[in-house]
């Protein structure tokens, strides 16, 4: 006998487990390798191919725990500069992480059970195009629930491509999103089942050379008209605990202006711009506009700078952005319109007071978008998060605005990759509306997009003397981050858009197709089979019978040879037994 081991059954648990779970987490991981810090927005294209066939090997249920715990491993990953709060809010920083990543998560598993229980009932309709329409539509809503946390889009992973993100430009953002979701959903399908592989793949490629070869299509020079406006960037890189020290509210004015005489004593400017609550108190205080009038004459150019803004009669603080005339006067000031909950107010915080020891509130909201003139051309501006949202940037474009002016502080986060994340998402931005953006951040990354998503960063810095320093053509964005520059730039005139409506109804277009797709999928699996009989049958035709088998002969005996004997029956020997016998 040959002793074969049976393999215990926890260990065929783990291994199937195992078989189940590595997939997913290598999914993430890919995913979050996609956006910056690291940006190999190639594997975007892939990423999701191994939760993918995960999930059509599971139940409904299961993958709703799959795609759960893939979405939240990747933003873990993509957020963990929500983190550096931690040296402010203490550990209720990981806390609050951990439950930011958790609820983005949940939009993942809701999407992936619904789309696991569509397909099984139609793997037709409810394929790949039905599940990367019910992504974009998951996106649009993380984008607008709650206020909206959009940051983490599949389509920024492209900005880094600019062939293929010039496709924003006609579809937004989610456009991209599902391109990517549907190539690796085809890969995924195709891996899967041999039905219809060929299709698959071809169609994947297809959309991957789509998007490249529209997006060159799509991507031209920048104009520079004569009238362009000369705009200076300032990247003062004051940190946070400066901004909250009284001590430095005037110093970090005055440092500033500096930098921007000595920019203006090289260049021919119309604009300085200056980073987000770079005055840290009411702008409006007799200190704070002697020190803007100052810099605004100084300068001989219109200041753009962020600013706190205080209404006495309501009592309300507002953050803000303010215009100041190359003579010291004030143009018009923009206080921001779409806070950022637990870092500028605080939601429900009558009911939940405790939460006001641990985040940061106290901010109002404005009440409109603004534009601000700057001789012939019109400025956009947008505060911080603002240039998350789509919608804001539109409504600028409607308004007029040629140009956008972005203003942020991202101090709080220190060097990590909430820097170059947000970088690419104003770039976003720019080609979505076809406008430049003059973007200027206190930390980095500061500089100029054109229409199309081409960025000039700021690489000089002021010597000793007040002369600038260049750091020459090898200066990276990367090498701007939490450190003090300066940038004297053209600004390129508005892009022409190729459709004739807003790149935010493409969107909703796919995100409604993924929801009829799926439906159809439901329907036609509840819908029986109907057989038709025909009253007039066509006559049937009797089917010719199969000839028999012959019959193998049997080997004739050969002459000559006599035929084999029968062999004798056997004969049964009784044994007698010896009573018998001697009877």
């Amino acid at each position: 006998l040959i002793y074969t081991p049976s393999i215990p059954h926890h260990c065929t648990m783990i291994k199937k487990l195992l078989g189940t779970v590595l997939p997913v987490i290598l999914s993430a991981l890919l995913l979050s390798w996609a956006f910056p810090r690291f940006h190999f927005h190639a594997l975007a294209w892939i990423a999701l191919v191994p939760l993918f066939l995960a999930a059509l090997r599971s139940t409904p249920l299961v993958t709703a725990g799959l795609f759960f715990l893939c979405g939240h491993i990747f933003y873990t990953l993509l957020l963990q500069w929500l983190i550096a709060n931690l040296f402010w809010a203490g550990g209720w920083a990981i806390i609050a992480q951990q439950l930011l990543c958790a609820g983005l998560a949940l939009y993942w598993a809701v999407l992936g059970y619904g789309w696991r229980w569509v397909y099984s009932r139609s793997p037709y309709y409810g394929g790949a195009f039905c599940l990367a329409g019910m992504w974009t539509g998951m996106e649009l809503l993380q984008g607008f629930l709650f206020t909206g946390f959009g940051w983490g889009s599949l389509g920024y992973t492209q900005s880094g491509n600019l062939w293929t993100s010039q496709c924003a430009a006609v579809g937004g953002v989610s456009l991209l999103s599902f391109l990517l979701v549907a190539v690796s959903a085809l890969l995924a399908l195709a891996w899967y089942t041999s039905k219809n592989r060929v299709q698959h793949l071809a169609i994947a490629f297809s959309l991957v050379a789509l998007a490249h070869g529209g997006g060159w299509l799509l991507l031209a020079d920048a104009e520079y008209p004569e009238e362009a406006l000369n705009v200076g960037v300032i990247q003062p890189n004051f940190s946070q605990q400066m901004k909250w020290d009284p001590l430095y509210q005037v110093d970090m004015v005055q440092r500033t202006t500096q930098l921007s005489r000595a920019l203006a004593a090289q260049h021919d400017l119309d604009l300085v711009v200056w980073p987000e609550a770079l005055l840290v108190r009411h702008y409006g205080s007799p200190t704070s506009m002697s020190l803007l009038a100052t810099a605004a004459q100084e300068t001989h150019a219109y200041i753009l700078s962020g600013a706190v803004r205080d209404d006495y009669a309501s009592g309300n603080n507002y953050n803000s952005s303010v215009l100041i005339r190359p003579d010291g006067t004030e143009v018009d000031h923009y206080d921001k319109v779409h806070l950022v909950p637990f870092g500028e107010y605080i939601p429900f915080e009558d009911y939940l007071p405790f939460i006001g020891r641990i985040a940061f509130g106290g901010i109002s909201a404005g009440e409109e978008q603004k534009i601000f003139p700057v001789d012939e051309h019109k400025l956009g501006p947008l505060i911080c998060f603002e240039v998350l949202h789509p919608k804001l940037t539109e409504n600028l474009r409607k308004q007029g605005a040629d140009v956008l002016v972005a203003l942020t502080n991202l101090a709080w986060f220190g060097a990590s990759n909430a820097i170059p994340q947000e970088l690419e998402i104003a770039r976003m931005r720019a080609i979505e509306a076809r406008l430049p953006l003059i973007h200027s951040a206190n930390t980095g990354i500061s500089g100029v997009f054109d229409p199309y998503g081409r960025f000039d960063v700021v690489q000089q810095t002021v010597g000793e003397r007040g002369e600038l320093l260049s750091w020459g053509k090898d200066f990276k964005t990367k090498h701007a981050v939490m450190r003090r520059f300066i940038g004297a730039f053209t600004v390129a005139a508005p892009g022409t858009r190729f459709v004739p409506f807003s790149p935010a109804w493409i969107p909703r277009a796919l995100a409604a197709l993924g929801i009829l797709l799926a439906i159809i999928a439901v329907g036609s699996s509840a819908i029986p089979t109907i057989e038709f009989v025909d009253k007039n049958p066509p006559p049937k035709v009797k089917a010719k019978a199969k000839p028999k088998p012959k019959a193998k002969a049997k080997p004739k005996a050969k002459t000559g040879s006599t035929p084999p004997k029968k062999r004798a029956p056997r004969k049964k020997t009784v044994v007698k037994k010896e009573s018998d016998a001697e009877e």
